[in-house]
């Protein structure tokens, strides 16, 4: 895929679930976690996920802390062998969250 993302990525290897929140379909959807950075995240599943849906999930992040979030899927690609791997921007996490980001990225940039 394209680089679309505006903060850097960085792998973060995790099985979470996350859940469909606008009233349909609300069951809990098992992915794996390919990256992650501030504005969004790369995963896969092995389910059809509709564009544009809202999705709440709760990341566990590399100091511990575990992030609660709203995703909205915008990218697809079923050119993996039997999984789909989507990218999806946050849209609802507190501004705290969001800094543990930022500042990974700064220590990150200062050690490479």
């Amino acid at each position: 895929m394209q680089e679309k993302r505006k903060s850097k990525r960085f792998v973060l290897e995790a099985m979470i679930a996350m859940e469909r929140v606008d009233g349909t379909k609300n069951r809990l959807v098992p992915i794996n976690v390919i990256d992650v950075s501030g504005s969004g995240i790369g995963f896969s599943c092995n389910e059809i996920l509709e564009m544009n849906s809202v999705y709440k999930l709760q990341l566990k992040i590399w100091t511990g802390d575990v992030v609660d979030a709203l995703v909205n899927i915008v990218r697809f690609d079923n050119s993996h062998d039997d999984k789909y791997v989507y990218g999806a921007n946050f849209i609802g996490m507190p501004e705290n969250d969001t800094s543990k980001f930022n500042i990974h990225e700064l220590f990150d940039a200062a050690n490479n």
